[in-house]
């Protein structure tokens, strides 16, 4: 239920900043999400292959037994709630996927302001 919210709330962030740069917020938003989620999935396979894969029957995952599958889940739930440092370290994954698309947008141009000519500057100094 958290990372719904923080998920709505980066998106409704990025995108704001997407209105400033005279962007498409709802699409910058759409963005931010799947880009949270892309970021939360990369940090599920980095926790289950680098941290878990002792403690895992990743070849469980592979079988068309659903029998298996289920055991296998299960598995992955006891690991995931016996050490709250790998929900942690998906969080932050996730918030990685936010970064990346802040730093696409500040990237963008924004508004431009009106140019003045030098020559215009010149009558402003009231001497």
């Amino acid at each position: 239920m958290l990372d719904l919210l923080l998920m709505a709330f980066l998106s409704y962030r990025n995108g704001m900043r997407a209105k400033a740069k005279e962007q498409n917020p709802f699409l910058w938003g759409l963005i931010t999400f799947f880009a949270y989620i892309a970021g939360m999935f990369i940090g599920v396979m980095v926790v289950v292959l680098g941290f878990c894969r002792d403690t895992i029957n990743l070849d469980q995952f592979s079988s068309l037994d659903q029998k298996s599958r289920n055991v296998a889940a299960q598995q992955m739930l006891q690991v995931f709630s016996a050490n709250p440092l790998h929900v942690v370290t998906i969080e932050l994954f996730g918030i990685g996927g936010y970064l990346l698309i802040r730093y696409i947008l500040d990237k963008k141009p924004g508004k431009k302001g009106p140019e003045v000519h030098w020559m215009d500057k010149l009558g402003d100094n009231n001497i």
